[in-house]
């Protein structure tokens, strides 16, 4: 019997980490994306006269892209950590209220109370 055959036991914990580690590894990978890119654009001209003017223009192209998504890549890994961390908020603030029905209820047919 696999895990998923009784459902999947994901504790507030868990979601916490989860979406701190996403953040964080998002906030990493932007950070190592402005480092390469600086360092990219601080090599100046390198290309020179002749053939290295030829690539010029595809590596700039090429590399502009590469450099748009990979930041992209970040800034969702960034979101996606704080996208989680609501859903745990959500999850923890569901789990109240189930908890508080169930004790309404309960008080209901107990007869100890009102609703």
């Amino acid at each position: 019997m696999s895990g998923f055959d009784q459902g999947p036991d994901v504790s507030h914990a868990d979601l916490r980490g989860t979406g701190a580690g996403l953040g964080q590894t998002g906030t990493t990978w932007l950070e190592a994306v402005a480092e390469l890119r600086a360092g990219l654009e601080g090599q100046g001209d390198p290309w020179g006269e002749g053939p290295g003017s030829m690539v010029q223009a595809a590596y700039l192209e090429v590399t502009k892209k590469a450099l748009e998504v990979c930041e992209a890549l970040g800034e969702r890994q960034v979101t996606s950590g704080e996208d989680v961390r609501v859903m745990e908020a959500n999850y923890k603030a569901a789990e109240r209220r189930v908890e508080e029905e169930v004790a309404r209820v309960r008080r209901l047919l107990e007869g100890s109370g009102p609703a």
